[in-house]
């Protein structure tokens, strides 16, 4: 039998990468003060609809949907943010000090063709900030995202828009409409669908977007009202102050409904990802929490992070390398007698702190080498019968080796593993 397609198994080197990017996206986390939300990896059906929107791909042809046992339509998980909002309000969280910071790493699924970067089972680093509307939160945000992938090492393009508020969208739709009627034979069928309901879905078409009358279409910023520009270029005059290089983009719309105002997108620029080449997309809601049942004086500022394209953008080797040295201590075990005994030692080293592996079936001492050396460890402990019977070991570091007592073990590999990390 094999795994569905678009999905994968993660093991060996592929999961010490998942657990680095893990470990660093955990830590930028820490440092914002963003703490971690867990929703369940299956919600009902309408939650999605009414938050991502109809005529957006996601809704209207990549959710999984079933029916459990009293009919009612469930969905596995699309996408985080609207799971969280449903947390939020169902939990009464919003009445909580301001502002609510919340991070989440969840698997996400969506009916897609599977390709490089795109599965139909993936992961999802993303974050959400509820408070009130200001630019320099957004900006905030947004250099969240750029630490995680300075950190990583990862070349990127930023990319950033305003698609303004509902009454600047219904303006700049009709637009959209009648200019698209003009190229209505060269659309796919199914932004033929979209031209009366939701133009704006034409310009993050996957295939449309990318022909030329799309790209030369009206641009939404001849749209914006006074209190949209300020806002924007206060967010550009904020980034710019703070060093930071970026895009605007007119044309990014970032393919979901309860996006208004700033979004935003990372792109890789390492020729690694292929046409999925987007690592971090996000952006500012202001009515999605209302549309649960929340208050609608809150606006909230997030994004997500597909945790397998910035795994693509990784130095395998050089991340591999990190955790060569991971392994503290190797017990080699060559004791037919005292397996107890060893077992011992190795529960006590691991209760010390040192990450120790061992062979638990007794074997000859150049076997024992061998394995030791697949996992490179700083110190190898030879346990043998005749040592054992004494309560000692032996401690190997390199070419030199020490009668150790068992008793005195924990205290001498400190002191060795201390001057090794002083070195």
């Amino acid at each position: 039998m094999n795994r569905p397609k678009g999905t994968k198994d993660y093991y060996g080197n592929k999961q010490l990468l998942r657990e680095y990017v893990f470990d660093v996206i955990k830590e930028v986390s820490k440092l914002n003060n963003f703490k971690q939300i867990e929703t369940p990896i299956f919600e009902h059906k309408e939650i999605f609809v009414k938050s991502i929107g109809k005529t957006t791909d996601i809704v209207s042809k990549e959710m999984y949907v079933f029916k459990d046992k009293k009919e009612r339509e469930l969905v596995l998980k699309p996408e985080g943010t609207a799971s969280v909002m449903r947390a939020i309000v169902e939990n009464k969280l919003f009445t909580k000090k301001l502002p609510l910071k919340f991070f989440y790493i969840t698997p996400n699924f969506r009916y897609e063709r599977p390709q490089k970067g795109r599965q139909r089972q993936f992961t999802q680093f993303g974050i959400e900030m509820l408070s009130f509307p200001n630019p320099i939160i957004d900006a905030e945000i947004i250099l969240f995202a750029k630490t995680i992938l300075d950190t990583l090492n990862i070349n990127y393009k930023l990319l950033i828009n305003s698609i303004g508020d509902k009454k600047i969208r219904n303006n700049y739709s009709e637009e959209l409409n009648k200019y698209f009627k003009k190229y209505k034979n060269e659309l796919s069928e199914v932004s033929k669908k979209r031209l009366d309901i939701n133009p704006l879905r034409i310009l993050d078409d996957k295939i449309d977007s990318k022909k030329e009358f799309v790209k030369n279409s009206p641009k939404i910023d001849k749209f914006y009202d006074s209190k949209t520009k300020i806002y924007f270029q206060s967010l550009q005059n904020f980034l710019t102050q703070m060093g930071v290089e970026y895009e605007v983009n007119n044309n990014l719309m970032r393919g979901i409904d309860y996006y208004s105002n700033v979004c935003f997108e990372f792109i890789s620029i390492s020729g690694k990802a292929g046409s999925q080449n987007t690592l971090i997309g996000g952006g500012r809601y202001s009515n999605l929490l209302k549309q649960f049942g929340g208050p609608d004086n809150l606006s909230g500022i997030g994004f997500g992070l597909g945790i397998e394209r910035v795994i693509n953008e990784l130095d395998e080797n050089k991340i591999i390398s990190l955790f060569s040295e991971k392994l503290d201590i190797y017990v080699i075990n060559i004791s037919k007698n005292n397996i107890n005994l060893v077992a011992g030692i190795v529960y006590l080293l691991r209760k010390s702190g040192f990450s120790t592996e061992w062979n638990i079936k007794s074997q000859k001492i150049s076997k024992g080498f061998q394995n030791a050396d697949i996992y490179n460890p700083k110190l190898q402990i030879i346990a043998g019968d005749k040592e054992l019977k004494n309560q000692k070991v032996i401690v190997k570091k390199g070419n030199l080796q020490k009668l150790v007592k068992i008793d005195n073990l924990i205290d001498y590999i400190k002191k060795e593993l201390e001057y090794e990390n002083i070195k």
